[in-house]
């Protein structure tokens, strides 16, 4: 492939339909290699008791992980950019899927805490990146919405799937034969999986830039990185990323909040945070095909004008068990629409005219800034909650989630305002 080949070239290369396939892959990949760092979650018990842990040692896994996943962000989006997204992808799931039949063998409590510091490399710095610009180079410029509305939503099925099938197989082997068994079972399936995927990324996926000379060149392209830099777009996505995943991450506070002031069964509870996840589909589905039909940032706005209405409407709504309807109502808008904003945190690159070159430099910034709303969130939520017990704290967190919404909208305007050339451009051809 020609070295000077275009932006344009490369993306009218990859239309989506051809590429469906390849999608699907990635759309597996995208959630099953999240599975092996938190799947211990779901069977804590079962995990600290056979891997010989206290919960001292359980709680420091995930902390490992987190440590080394943080600057995999910045890392990975230099990487995507220098080497081929193929060989990124491939090795990180083949090697996610290796380590995971190490602890086939219940090693000591040391190897476990390394294995989980290298899946904080190989999910995130040399997977997350790689993959963002993989699902923008199979799809044109006017297929980004829904190739991430694609993804955001699938990845939502394959969680609820997978999630359930490795539970109905854990209780089946645990109940014929026992928990270690199922335990057991469920790694070596996870593995499988991930070598598995592995495989068929490497023979399925087309890396138009694989071809390309990159010897010599250094490891961050510092001309790529200043212009990045430079764009106000740049940091309004940064904002949009930070504000919604401030919700996404801080939904599950509204389980509490229905069964302590609304008087809701703990069944009834646990069904708000559950069906968040059957929303994800729709909601992604959604605004991904809305969005390439009336623009990215028009759907954005929408999303976040419905997303901060919802946390109103859930704070506001006096605390009576006669209206838990409306409660219920809002949250259920508020799970399509938050999960319709995460299926077009890349989708709006394009109107942003961030070219496919440069799309990993572009999400070393926008990753760990954004995604740092995982960490600032509970340490607003937890002295709220302490400080100020029962309902008044949890109001006066939702009006911090209110206000992230209300800063949301305002910084959608913004964008729609300084791109309204590109998306002018983008609306013609879609009109072609």
């Amino acid at each position: 492939m020609n070295d000077n080949i275009t932006t344009t070239e490369i993306v009218e290369e990859g239309k989506l339909k051809k590429n469906m396939g390849t999608l699907i892959i990635l759309i597996i990949s995208g959630a099953m290699i999240y599975a092996l760092p938190y799947f211990k979650a779901y069977y804590y018990d079962t995990f600290v008791l056979h891997f010989n842990l206290t919960n001292t040692q359980m709680g420091t896994l995930g902390s490992v992980y987190g440590l080394f996943a943080i600057p995999g962000y910045i890392m990975g989006g230099f990487m995507a950019d220098r080497f081929s997204t193929r060989k990124l992808m491939t090795f990180s799931l083949m090697v996610t899927g290796i380590l995971a039949l190490i602890l086939l063998f219940y090693p000591p409590y040391p190897v476990v805490l390394l294995i989980h510091a290298v899946w904080g490399i190989t999910t995130i710095m040399t997977f997350w990146n790689a993959l963002v610009k993989a699902i923008r180079t199979i799809a044109s410029s006017n297929e980004q919405g829904r190739a991430f509305g694609l993804f955001e939503g699938g990845r939502g099925i394959v969680n609820i799937v997978q999630a359930t099938a490795m539970l109905a197989l854990f209780s089946y082997l645990s109940r014929i034969a026992s928990d270690k068994v199922g335990l057991s079972a469920i790694i070596a399936g996870y593995a499988a999986i991930h070598i598995l995927l592995g495989v068929l990324l490497w023979i399925r996926f087309k890396d138009p830039f694989e071809s390309k000379n990159v010897k010599g060149q250094s490891f961050v392209n510092v001309p790529v990185l200043k212009k990045a830099l430079k764009m106000p777009t740049t940091w309004l996505v940064v904002a949009i990323i930070f504000t919604s995943y401030t919700v996404i991450i801080s939904y599950f506070y509204f389980t509490p909040y229905t069964t302590q002031v609304f008087g809701a069964t703990a069944t009834l509870g646990a069904f708000f945070s559950i069906f968040s996840q059957y929303m994800r589909p729709i909601g992604s589905f959604t605004a991904g095909f809305a969005a390439d039909k009336f623009g990215s940032s028009k759907i954005l706005l929408i999303c976040f004008i419905i997303l901060t209405l919802s946390i109103l409407g859930i704070t506001i709504t006096p605390g009576k068990a006669s209206l838990i309807w409306i409660v219920v109502i809002c949250a259920v808008s508020l799970y399509t629409v938050m999960y319709g904003i995460q299926s077009l945190h890349y989708a709006i690159l394009e109107e942003g005219d961030y070219s496919l070159e440069m799309t990993g430099t572009v999400t070393s910034i926008v990753c760990p800034l954004g995604y740092s709303a995982e960490f600032f969130a509970p340490l607003v939520a937890g002295p709220l909650l302490d400080k100020f017990p029962g309902v008044t704290g949890y109001k006066y967190f939702f009006t911090y989630l209110t206000a992230m919404g209300v800063i949301g909208i305002i910084v959608t305007l913004i964008w729609l305002s300084i791109t309204k050339e590109r998306r002018m451009e983008l609306a013609h051809a879609r009109k072609k």
